[in-house]
């Protein structure tokens, strides 16, 4: 048995079971159109750039819109075809460190089907800045175009969520779950919904959807990760209100809002839990947005085995807390349908030093 609410459990394992890799995100985007089409008061685009933009909005009154982003790859090996290649060559695109490679097994994909085309063990590397050349014992399959590292199906367990690719196919699955959810139900809300391509190798979609024909809507911008879980990141603590990353910090009024919010869930639940913390192991897509100038915040959950690096040089599958994650997935709803806005929040903030000033002067005039 599972805690998670079975909107979220389908469309996590739906989604999980879509091979990705940086620029071969079809499998996952597919799975999205199929889930979200039809539902009431939902649409979707592809930009020019394949990301997929989903809406929702249905009598949203007063309640604060905003932008949930998260990205549809993962780390994994892309089937080179430019240049003269080794028939046993591919190239690997994101963030893990060589020692992982020598012995271990890859899967082969392609677009038009989710079937496995053939494994391979990897027998050698070459890392030279960005190139990652890594040789195979057999020749790729003809009809290739990336692979994934050969790793279990995902799962449940009492406690976690197990998948070979929790980043960020967790949160791709939050966000597709939130929106049935509110679809279904017909809440009161305005949700905007932005799947990324190819983050893992520079925030690609991302810095692309900024730039296209049809701009974003202004609102607030939220990231969702899963982040590794290193300093005071706790696994099962509770999802994480992320106020900066390794290259930025938020904005203050946005991160603000969340915690109104968070709060508030908390006065009306009292077992919510949540964690404030910078994760600044690394940089996510807020920070391309924050640059942006658009008011922008970030939530996540941490995460075992970041980018499949296990203990020495082990790979696992990545795993998350279901706690957290179901969490993170009551708090969204919440802030769709119940939380202040954010002005009121911010009002209040301004509100509380307006008070403090006037009593500040007063006592520092008589003295």
């Amino acid at each position: 048995m599972h805690i998670l609410d079975e909107e979220l459990y389908q469309a996590g394992m739906a989604i999980a079971a879509c091979p990705t890799a940086p620029c071969h995100e079809a499998h996952v985007r597919a799975c999205l159109l199929e889930r979200l089409g039809d539902l009431p008061h939902v649409t979707t685009r592809l930009d020019e750039f394949g990301n997929l933009h989903a809406s929702y909005e249905h009598e949203p009154g007063a309640r604060e819109p905003f932008r949930l982003v998260a990205h549809m790859d993962h780390p994994g090996f892309v089937v080179p075809r430019e240049g003269e290649p080794a028939a046993n060559e591919v190239h690997f695109a994101g963030g893990v460190e060589e020692k992982y490679f020598a012995g271990k097994a890859i899967v082969f994909y392609h677009e038009k089907t989710r079937e496995p085309l053939g494994r391979a063990v990897i027998e050698g590397t070459s890392f030279s800045g960005e190139t990652r050349r890594v040789l195979l014992d057999r020749a790729v399959p003809a009809d290739a175009t990336f692979a994934m590292w050969d790793l279990p199906p995902a799962r449940c367990t009492k406690r976690l969520f197990i998948s070979r690719a929790c980043d960020d196919l967790a949160q791709v699955s939050t966000m597709l779950a939130l929106l049935r959810l509110l679809a279904l139900g017909g809440a009161r809300a305005r949700v905007h919904a932005l799947f990324t391509r190819a983050e893992e190798i520079g925030f690609a979609g991302a810095l692309a959807a900024l730039k296209t024909r049809e701009p974003l809507a202004p609102m607030p911008t939220l990231s969702l990760e899963t982040s590794q879980a290193r300093g005071f990141a706790r696994v099962e603590a509770g999802p994480v209100v992320r106020v900066g990353d390794r290259l930025s910090i938020f904005d203050s009024r946005v991160t603000h809002w969340l915690e109104t919010a968070f709060r508030d869930l908390q006065a009306a639940r009292p077992g919510a839990v949540y964690q404030r913390l910078l994760m600044g192991g690394g940089t996510c897509e807020a920070s391309v947005f924050h640059r942006a100038g658009i008011p922008t915040g970030a939530l996540c959950v941490a995460l075992n085995h970041y980018h499949n690096m296990g203990p020495g040089t082990a790979l696992r599958a990545e795993s998350i807390s279901l706690r957290d994650w179901q969490g993170l997935y009551a708090f969204l709803f919440f802030l769709a349908t119940e939380a202040k806005p954010l002005r009121v929040a911010d009002e209040a903030v301004a509100e509380r030093f307006g008070r403090l000033e006037e009593k500040a002067l007063k006592a520092l005039k008589a003295m």
